[in-house]
């Protein structure tokens, strides 16, 4: 039934505006009058009409269109006038009347019409302005309702003196749902997320896709940071049942930040810059997590922003670096190896920890650059090494692989972009030969997670670098997923466990059990295996019983310029590990990764 409010003050046109309505009406229409203009009127009830009749409200009558427009209520009006004056008609529509009858003309007809006409026109509008302002795909608010909304609530909360509380939610992984299963699956998972997060919360409470995989949840009247909390945590327990979509089971985790006003801004760019902040810090402490914004993250991000820039020049200047680990061979206690090590000298900055650039490079697409460059870098190095000319003082070498008696082989980490678009295998080939160093002298390390992912292109790719006789060096094992299955099915000739593991070998019996273990499986698979961090003689003595192959860490060499390094290998005497005391050892860089 179509609610239509009548504002009137003469009676008799109120009878016939009445039975106009009613005639052949078939009860579509519910009338209420007002004489007056009050806004209590509008308090308790919906009108899907406004009717100004001016014959009864005299002059009255236009101002009543001009506070319907000033307020804002956003209910179409229809505009009975004296006469057939042009001036009024036209002065009644720049008010924002939507249509104009002359009551001396009027007719149930011509009055039906009109309704008819100005209600299909208001659900056009509707809908265009839904289209406007709404996600096509999930129905909620778009970023541009959803910066209207922030906005009123600034305004609110300045006029009340409250606060309220931003939530900016970016899925976990979501890209890999959408390359592995397709954009439908990706979708589905939109929807069914943007369904999870709205029963999180309150009705009141807006709830919009902020563009991709993002959303954001706008929580009026909230002052307290726990109970803002509370809701990101429920947000996050209501996205972690399985999702079955199209048959397929799909699992989403989701990273978020939080920002309130007035403390983290009090203009919405601010307030949403803090939100985008702090859930990119929940990203880097392991997603599936909450984190609220401070001014210690402002900071932290303007450091970020001079990284990314200085980074894009960084190779081109010569502000990156090598540094090589020695890798032990536990029997002999010589040098069997070394792992390159990225390392960058800012100008400004001095050394950057890897753990601070190397995501940046990823984010940034530079890794893939900046491999090739390593590559290359490190098969010069191993071809000056490995040359009958270098100077080493003592010549008897032990080498990973007795096949190539004499050798110093060196391990170069690489990423998962490199890995899977990168065309690793020809970067290798071609790093090779340019340089001139025998193939065995190199060494790939993958770890887990890269391995798991396409495995039959990945087998593709390790077998191709294998017949080129490139070691393949699984790194930082028991770390991930430390499935049989890779070890099984993947061509690598060397495992490394994981620091986290040796750390506490000397007073953990689990971890001895889990690390003598790992070493007797991977001898049965002729897999060798280098034990990564150790620090303490009482580590690698417990390595050495249990038939470790070879021992990296600050025991016996820390990370070390190529010059350092170059004396360190043409001064190779036999090592012994007892001349070092554990109170003597600096806290270990070998588990940051390049």
């Amino acid at each position: 039934m179509v609610q239509v409010l009548v504002f009137n003050k003469d009676d008799k046109q109120k009878i016939k505006i009445n039975r106009y309505f009613s005639s052949n009406g078939k009860g579509l229409y519910q009338l209420k009058f007002s004489e007056s203009f009050r806004m209590e009127i509008f308090d308790n009830h919906y009108f899907d009409l406004i009717v100004v009749n001016q014959s009864g409200a005299g002059k009255v009558g236009l101002s009543f269109i001009e506070k319907i427009n000033g307020l804002q209520i956003p209910i179409p009006v229809i505009f009975i006038m004296r006469g057939n004056s042009l001036s009024v008609d036209n002065h009644a529509m720049e008010l924002g009347a939507s249509d104009c009858l002359s009551m001396e003309s009027l007719t149930q007809d011509s009055l039906q019409r009109s309704v008819r006409h100005v209600l299909i026109r208001k659900n056009t509008e509707a809908k265009l302005s839904f289209l406007a302002t709404h996600d096509p795909l999930t129905g909620l608010s778009n970023r541009y309702l959803f910066q209207e909304h922030l906005v009123r609530s600034i305004s609110v909360s300045k006029r009340k003196g409250t606060s309220f509380g931003l939530l900016l939610l970016d899925l976990d992984r979501f890209k890999m749902v959408n390359d592995s299963l397709g954009h439908d699956i990706g979708d589905l998972l939109l929807k069914e997320v943007a369904l999870r997060i709205k029963s999180s919360v309150r009705a009141v409470d807006l709830v919009a896709r902020f563009g991709g995989d993002e959303f954001t949840v706008l929580l009026d009247d909230i002052n307290d940071i726990v109970e803002l909390s509370k809701i990101a945590e429920k947000i996050q327990k209501a996205l972690l049942p399985v999702m079955n979509l199209q048959g397929q089971e799909v699992f989403v985790t989701t990273s978020i930040g939080i920002s309130h006003f007035p403390e983290c801004g009090i203009v919405p760019l601010t307030l949403i810059k803090s939100a985008d902040i702090a859930m990119y810090k929940a990203k880097e402490l392991g997603r599936n997590t909450y984190h609220v914004y401070s001014n210690d993250l402002s900071e932290e991000s303007r450091l970020k922003l001079v990284l990314e820039r200085d980074l894009r020049r960084a190779l081109i200047k010569g502000e990156f670096e090598l540094f090589y680990q020695p890798q032990i061979d536990v029997k002999t206690n010589k040098i069997a190896g070394a792992e390159a090590l990225l390392r960058w000298r800012h100008q400004t900055l001095g050394i950057i920890s890897p753990d601070k650039f190397i995501p940046l490079l990823e984010e940034m697409g530079m890794m893939i650059g900046v491999e090739q460059w390593v590559l290359r870098q490190v098969c010069n190095i191993a071809k000056m090494v490995n040359s009958p000319d270098f100077d080493r003082r003592n010549s008897d070498r032990t080498t990973f692989d007795n096949d190539s008696a004499g050798e110093i082989k060196f391990s170069i980490n690489i990423s998962g972009s490199h890995f899977k678009l990168g065309d690793l295998a020809k970067n290798v080939k071609y790093a090779i030969r340019d340089s001139g160093v025998k193939a065995s002298c190199i060494e790939i390390e993958l770890t887990e997670d890269i391995m798991i992912e396409h495995v039959e292109r990945n087998n593709e790719v390790l077998n191709s670098l294998s017949k080129m006789g490139v070691s393949i060096a699984l790194d930082d094992f028991g770390k991930g997923y430390s499935s049989l299955t890779y070890l099984k099915d993947f061509p690598a000739d060397i495992l490394k466990i994981d620091k986290a593991f040796i750390d506490n070998l000397a007073v953990e019996s689990r971890d001895s059990a889990i690390v003598s273990s790992m070493i007797e499986l991977s001898h049965k698979l002729s897999i060798k295996v280098v034990a990564e961090g150790v620090e303490q003689p009482e580590q690698a003595e417990i390595l050495r019983k249990q038939g470790c192959d070879y021992i990296q860490g600050y025991l016996f060499a820390k990370p070390m310029a190529v010059d350092q390094f170059l004396d360190f290998l043409q001064n190779d005497e036999k090592l012994n590990p007892n001349r070092l005391k554990t109170s003597q050892l600096k806290p270990s860089l070998s588990s940051v990764k390049f």
